[in-house]
């Protein structure tokens, strides 16, 4: 349901957004334009210092936030008079604790790190890639933290671990009772997404919980569970029907519907193959 992995650049690159794939404009193909904020837990000679100056930026936005909502509980026409800054504004649901902060973190260290600075900070926060997830498993589920994991279909972190052991982290995460779901490492990988889930079930996660960890457990994960991830009444109606598994590489799509609407279950690859099937009965 996410495909976004670890990039280069800003320590906090910005806010997520959770869209629909359907819709001419932006508005319309947006569910939640403020979903989440991103981190990349820095790594690195001068990583302790990059956390000091991360505590340091959340520290100045519970100031600004305590401030706003001093200025709006004494004022009774709730317009602001002291200066906004778009920064920290942008900060206060998650300085608060009211929405996730997804935080980019592989390695043991890096997890139980964020895991540490979370507690301090009292942060909600969702780890993503946590290709050592296993290692450290009890640690993450008695700080309840959920997991996006991926890519599973990758070399291990070390050297010395098993080749397998990004392909079963995800048993190993749900053995220990952790809340999880599945993304691949890029945006134009995200179609992979139900194959990396596939890659865990054929290494211990059972197959009931491989396909909800593409489903509800992705909408669980993201916050939007009311509103989609599985077949209820009340639910926007995105839908896929297949020939088969939709852990299955070789499964077709025969449709689609999003928000109850019906798509073509085409694109750009299965034009190209009727195309050039059609050109060998010439």
């Amino acid at each position: 349901m996410t495909s976004h992995g670890r990039a280069h650049g800003a320590l906090i690159p910005g806010q997520t957004s959770i869209i629909q794939l359907a819709g001419w404009t932006m508005p319309e193909m947006a569910l939640e334009m403020e979903s989440g904020l991103q981190i990349l837990w820095p790594t690195g000679g001068n990583r302790k210092t990059t956390i000091e100056e991360l505590k340091q930026h959340l520290k100045e936005a519970r100031l600004y936030d305590k401030a706003r909502t001093l200025e709006t509980e004494s004022k009774s026409d709730n317009k602001p008079t002291m200066l906004i800054d778009p920064r920290y504004e942008a900060m206060r649901s998650y300085v608060r604790g009211e929405k996730p902060i997804f935080v980019e973190s592989d390695t043991k260290q890096e997890i139980v790190d964020v895991l540490k600075f979370a507690e301090q900070e009292k942060l909600k926060i969702v780890l993503c890639g946590a290709t050592d997830g296993w290692k450290v498993a009890d640690k993450i589920k008695a700080a309840n933290a959920a997991v996006i994991v991926g890519p599973s279909m990758r070399k291990p972190v070390e050297e010395y671990d098993t080749f397998d052991a990004p392909y079963a982290n995800a048993g190993r995460l749900f053995e220990a009772g952790i809340k999880f779901c599945f993304r691949s490492d890029t945006a134009s990988n995200s179609r992979n997404a139900p194959f990396e889930a596939a890659m865990a079930v054929a290494y211990g996660l059972p197959e009931k919980e491989g396909l909800r960890s593409v489903t509800l457990s992705s909408a669980e994960v993201l916050g939007v569970a009311d509103r989609m991830g599985s077949l209820t009444v009340g639910k926007l109606a995105n839908i896929i029907i297949t020939d088969g598994s939709p852990l299955q590489p070789t499964t077709q799509i025969k449709g689609i519907l999003i928000q109850g609407q019906p798509f073509q279950p085409e694109s750009r690859q299965t034009r190209f193959y009727e195309k050039y099937k059609a050109r060998l009965k010439k």
